[in-house]
């Protein structure tokens, strides 16, 4: 699935790198380095069960815009996420008694087309866009230690979100600089989740995502922009429970944020 995925928007940024004249298309790189929160909460097995862990993250990211000549102002774009966490620790209580700690290792990946609206008023510019696509957290959780006794193995947790949402963005202008700001909010209809302690169980989820940022740009040359600013992302996913034989498996309901500075640039064809 993300291969194909990856393979689409690389293909669809060549495409339209081939085809555009001047200033209709703009390609940007932006990265990012922060902190990523991860929270899951049940109640299913009669007792409060909660994991909680926190690692610094690295992100990289392209992007690509094409300006629609007609209907006029109209744009489509790509933007793609590739997120890693860098190892730590992941701590399991139940009934706020610890239970278990283990490393865990974030990798996230997501992408978003879109098809949206922009303009300008004198020094203020705004857009807004709606858009679809598939976001992609995998984690990895070795050096288990259960109640002081260290136990063997890893395990792999694969959460596959399909998604829909709308945004809006809006800056003002002062000469060279801008105030930039945007939000935008997603639901995913379907999402899968799979587990490596439940072989052959696949979880049903669906959930929302907040998105955001607020920074300042700077226009370098006519075709050439740069960006930093501050990003924050929230990801809420409901829980699942099912039954394998007699023995009840649950996906959590989970939260997701994530807080980083991004920087970015922008080179206009």
């Amino acid at each position: 699935m993300k291969a194909t995925i990856f393979s689409l928007t690389i293909f669809l940024i060549i495409f339209f790198v081939d085809c555009v004249n001047a200033v209709d298309f703009g390609i940007g790189i932006h990265s990012g380095y922060g902190i990523i929160k991860y929270k899951e909460q049940t109640s299913a097995f009669g007792t409060n069960i909660e994991s909680e862990s926190k690692q610094n993250v690295v992100l990289f990211g392209v992007s690509g815009e094409y300006s629609l000549k007609k209907p006029g102002n109209f744009y489509i774009g790509i933007v793609t996420d590739w997120a890693s966490g860098l190892k730590d620790e992941e701590r399991w209580r139940e009934n706020d008694i610890q239970i278990q700690t283990n490393d865990v290792k974030f990798f996230g990946e997501f992408y978003d087309f879109r098809f949206g609206y922009k303009n300008t008023s004198d020094n203020l510019y705004y857009r807004v866009h709606i858009s679809g696509g598939w976001d992609g957290l995998h984690f990895k959780g070795d050096n288990i230690i259960q109640e002081g006794i260290s136990v063997s193995g890893s395990i792999k947790k694969d959460i596959s979100l399909w998604r829909i949402g709308a945004g809006f963005g809006a800056g003002y202008r002062l000469g060279k600089w801008a105030l930039d700001g945007r939000l935008m909010y997603n639901y995913y209809p379907k999402g899968e989740v799979e587990n490596s302690l439940y072989p052959g169980i696949t979880f049903d989820t669906n959930g929302t995502c907040f998105d955001g940022g607020l920074g300042i740009g700077r226009q370098i040359t006519r075709n050439l922009s740069f960006y930093t600013g501050l990003s924050y992302t929230l990801i809420k996913l409901k829980e699942d429970i099912k039954r394998s034989g007699s023995q009840l498996v649950v996906f959590p309901d989970s939260k997701t944020e994530m807080v980083l500075g991004m920087v970015n640039i922008t080179y206009a064809f």
